[in-house]
């Protein structure tokens, strides 16, 4: 089903030796089946890299303290953790929510960081599978096109959520990459990876309408009566959740609006509004799924002006991993174009072949880097005393036990990343007020606070209407200085958080 190296219709093997340069006999040395299993080496093993990451960002940690709430009270149950106590469940994401609650709860952070090796690894199949449908694929272009993305994708991939925006992404592209082959399952597939998408993440509702958008321009080029159906399968597909239809009311929200004009934008330059922003990478990724999906169709300028134009928008996207798994599929096949030409259109003098051992060592040298990449994470993980050791150095875990076992009056205020922790630790505790800025994030900072903009007189006036008689605080915050100056006093320390109380005149 799968052609592999450069298809046979045009295969430098079929030339003469003698007719091929020194590009042209590398070329066509080093696309045979070691490098090819060296190219799925540095998939797994580069992805799995990628996906090494403790779940400090506190994100994770959100969609675990919602999955706890959703395992107590089903999905009619109320947040009592959120800004407003009584609220409906937040359920874009309740499949995720409650797989990750469940592993925590079996394993800790330690499963957390294990899964996102896992599914970092299954990213990079997936992507190496994708470029193998589209034919034409070279392994070293493959393999320096995928060690690039991955590279690019380790400080993208901070949280399971975003490891599995990754994986949905490539899942994706290997459906399409299918379904321009004509495969008959691709349709199906690519139906059954948006059904899933709309339990895991609320972004499907920004990828169904592109990717429906992409099918009916692709598929009418290559003369499908009826594209239209499956464009609208998928439209549908996004809206079998929990929310049904009312699921694409938060557009506004993955866009980055805020409540505003639609219209600011217009007169918003996209690094002060992020909605312009979002409109400028959703167009470039229109751009690169429509050049991929057309193949042949497209012109290899036109892939180049994708390509171009992606870059351009990766520069603030908020999307980086569906952005670079796609953009890492069409720079292998691009690449693997050029291959071609360069043992196709170079002719030479006849030289003595390569050898075998020079070809299994340059195999085996990309495989080499991407298991030291590996084994570094594995080591400052270990060094860092361990995930349990790198997560209490950077959330407030043992404040959190601290907190449970001296319960006092009154909410919490926190920052958002402790308030994340906090609220999985706690999820039936009390609720939990943040400073963030909203503006500077394109939206809400997280769903589990109430967001004050900053921290000034007028914000202690709002923290005491709302009952806030507790701060949590990182040891260094500007803020511990600032309360206490207002009168409140220190009841907990250790090396990472500060515990504060009001004073008796604050109510």
């Amino acid at each position: 089903m799968i052609r592999g190296g450069i298809d046979r219709a045009s295969s430098p093997r079929d030339q003469p030796e003698r007719a091929l340069g020194a590009a042209g006999r590398l070329v066509t040395a080093t696309s045979g089946p070691a490098f090819w299993w060296a190219a799925a080496a540095v998939a797994t093993l580069g992805g799995a890299a990628a996906g090494l990451h403790l779940p400090t960002s506190g994100d994770s940690f959100v969609h675990i303290a919602t999955g706890r709430i959703l395992e107590a009270r089903g999905f009619l149950g109320s947040s009592s953790f959120m800004a407003g106590p009584g609220s409906p469940l937040d359920l874009r994401s309740w499949l995720l929510d409650l797989g990750l609650a469940h592993l925590y709860s079996l394993g800790g952070v330690a499963a957390l960081e294990l899964l996102a090796a896992l599914i970092g690894a299954a990213t990079g199949v997936l992507v190496l599978l994708a470029i193998r449908l589209a034919g034409r694929a070279h392994p070293v272009m493959v393999m320096i096109c995928l060690g690039l993305a991955l590279a690019a994708l380790d400080p993208a991939i901070t949280s399971l959520p975003a490891a599995v925006m990754a994986l949905l992404a490539a899942g994706s592209l290997v459906c399409l990459m299918a379904l321009r082959r004509g495969e008959r399952w691709a349709p199906w597939a690519l139906l059954a990876v948006v059904v899933i998408w709309a339990q895991v993440d609320s972004f499907v509702v920004v990828v169904a309408p592109l990717l429906a958008l992409v099918l009916l321009f692709c598929e009418r080029r290559r003369g499908n009566p009826e594209p239209w159906l499956l464009a609208l399968g998928v439209v549908a597909a996004s809206c079998l959740n929990p929310r049904g239809p009312l699921i694409y009311s938060w557009i506004p929200y993955s866009l980055g609006m805020l409540g505003e004009h639609p219209l600011l934008p217009l007169f918003s330059s996209p690094d002060f509004h992020p909605w312009g922003a979002r409109l400028s990478e959703l167009t470039a990724l229109a751009l690169l799924l429509g050049y991929l999906v057309a193949g042949k169709g497209a012109g290899r300028w036109q892939g180049l002006l994708a390509m171009a134009t992606a870059v351009m928008a990766l520069v603030w996207s908020a999307y980086l991993p569906l952005f670079l798994v796609v953009a890492a599929t069409q720079s292998a096949i691009l690449l693997s174009h050029f291959a071609q030409r360069l043992a196709t259109d170079h002719p030479g003098p006849e030289r003595p072949p390569i050898s075998q051992r020079s070809l299994l060592l340059a195999a085996v040298i990309p495989v080499l880097l991407t298991v030291a990449l590996l084994g570094r994470a594995a080591l400052q993980a270990e060094g860092s005393g361990g995930p349990k050791g790198q997560l209490a150095s950077l959330l407030p875990v043992a404040a959190s036990s601290w907190l449970q076992a001296h319960p006092g009056p009154g909410v919490w205020y926190t920052t958002p990343d402790f308030g994340d922790y906090l609220a999985a630790a706690d999820p039936m505790g009390g609720r939990l007020v943040c400073t963030s800025d909203p503006v500077a994030d394109g939206g809400p900072r997280m769903v589990a606070c109430q967001e004050l903009a900053v921290l000034n007189q007028g914000a202690l006036q709002v923290l005491a209407r709302l009952g806030a008689r507790t701060a949590v605080l990182p040891v260094a915050a500007p803020e511990v200085a600032f309360l206490e100056a207002q009168g409140w006093g220190i009841r907990y320390r250790d090396a990472v958080t500060v515990v504060l109380t009001a004073p008796p005149r604050v109510r």
